[in-house]
Formats: structure tokens, C-alpha cells, sequence
């Protein structure tokens, strides 16, 4: 269990991969202090979030701000998946459950395999998309973060943002959001070990690797959720940046 301050950021998944990413990548852009948590490790249940809008900004935006509101310490919260151009898009926002609820790798794997079937290579083309969004409470804790990136809450418009890096109000929220991408094309055969999701059929042509081939740094270094939270750390090093120039 987390010890839990007014300075916990807590992540707004119970996917301990997802977790450990975020933790790796986005820690030296919290100011000292600050601590992680996941939806795991809070210490108390939260309510689960319905994910019934229909794109990943809006999932994100509202996983956020709903996770914000029942803990009470400021979230960090996404929505993620796979985006394939032969499928129309698919399996997109329901890439997690796209065979079934119990949300299982292997029969997501087995399922977008088998809709390939009959594709060339040279038509699977495929991206990873992540919708990182940060909601924070007006206290102290989340007072802070928004003035690191330049702005005051009484500054913020009402409303969700509608672009990337823009601060809305959403019941007296702070939200922002990024977008990351990284491209690829899917391959038959899973390869490597690493990773989780459809990472071991997530093919980087400029690597010849698959995306569960790549050590932890490598995949840290160029994934969507890596560009995703490359933007917010360069967001909320904002203000800092500006008292240097």
C-alpha cells in the first residue's frame, strides 16, 4: 500500500506495467516529494469508471476527472489502444476488451490476428495511440502543478480543453491532456517477451524489432505513451523554463 500525502499522484490504472512505466518515465518531472500510486496500491476501493465515451480523449478526460473527484489527490489517467488502417480503425477504444471483457492479451492477440488474415504486409499498417490526461484538485498539491505550467486556476476557461496542452476546467478541475503516437505494422508471429498488450505484434520496421522485443529503455524511449508523457513533462517544467529565458 502507498503511503498517501496530499503529494501522491496517483495513476489511474491497475495494470502494473502501465504503472511502472509512467513511474519511470515521469518521475523526475515531479517536483521532490511527491510519491506514485495505481488503482492497486491506493488503500481504498474506487468506484470503476464507465469508459463510454467514444474517443480517447474523451475517455481519458473523463477517467481522470472521475478518479480525481472519488480520491481526492491528483490523477493521471489514459486511454490507450491500437489503431490498425486495414480494420477502419479498429480495435481503437476498445483495443483492451476488443474480444471480450475479461480483457485478455492472448484472445485480443488471437482475434486481431485472425482479422488480418489474408492482408499483405505492406497493408497493416498500425499506430499506437495514448491520451494522457492530468486532473487536479484546487489545493495546494494541484495548485502547484498548474503553476508550473504557467498558469493560475483562476486563469483556467471552463470546459474540457480541446487541444493538446490546453488547461480547461471541468468541475472545478484543472485538465490536460497529450497525445502520443508511435507507428508500426502488425506481424502474425508474437515475438520477444517484453511488454504487454499486442506489443508482441507491434512491428517497428526502423528496428526490425517487435515492440515486446525492446528493453525497458528502448520502449521508454519511443513509445506513445513515452511521447505522450515527454509533453507533459515538458508542460509542467513551463513556468521553470520561462524564469530562465
Amino acid at each position: 500500500m502507498t503511503s498517501l500525502t496530499m503529494n501522491t499522484l496517483l495513476i489511474a490504472t491497475g495494470n502494473q506495467g502501465k504503472r511502472r512505466e509512467y513511474e519511470q518515465m515521469l518521475g523526475g518531472a515531479l517536483p521532490q516529494g511527491w510519491s506514485f500510486s495505481d488503482l492497486k496500491s491506493f488503500g481504498r476501493d474506487l468506484p470503476d469508471v464507465v469508459e463510454d465515451r467514444d474517443t480517447f480523449v474523451g475517455n481519458a478526460i473523463k477517467k481522470a476527472v472521475e478518479s480525481c473527484q472519488a480520491s481526492g489527490v491528483c490523477v493521471l489517467a489514459e486511454d490507450s489502444g491500437l489503431v490498425v488502417d486495414a480494420l477502419d480503425g479498429a480495435p481503437g477504444i476498445y483495443s483492451a476488451r476488443f474480444a471480450g471483457p475479461a480483457r485478455d492479451d492472448l484472445a485480443n492477440n488471437a482475434l486481431l490476428v485472425s482479422k488480418l488474415a489474408g492482408v499483405p504486409e505492406h497493408a497493416r499498417a498500425a499506430r499506437y495511440v495514448a491520451l494522457t490526461c492530468l486532473a487536479l484538485p484546487n489545493d495546494p498539491a494541484g495548485a502547484d502543478l498548474v503553476a508550473r505550467m504557467g498558469a493560475s486556476f483562476d486563469q483556467i476557461p471552463r470546459g474540457e480543453p480541446s487541444n493538446p496542452g490546453e488547461l480547461g476546467l471541468v468541475d472545478g478541475l484543472a485538465v490536460v491532456w497529450f497525445r502520443g503516437t508511435v507507428e508500426g505494422r502488425i506481424v502474425d508471429a508474437p515475438r520477444g517477451q517484453n511488454g504487454f498488450g499486442y506489443d508482441p505484434h507491434f512491428f517497428l520496421p526502423e528496428l526490425g524489432l517487435t515492440m515486446a522485443e525492446l528493453s525497458a529503455d528502448q520502449k521508454n524511449g519511443l513509445s506513445h505513451r513515452a511521447s505522450a508523457l515527454a509533453q507533459l513533462s515538458l508542460a509542467l517544467h513551463h513556468a521553470m523554463s520561462q524564469d530562465l529565458t
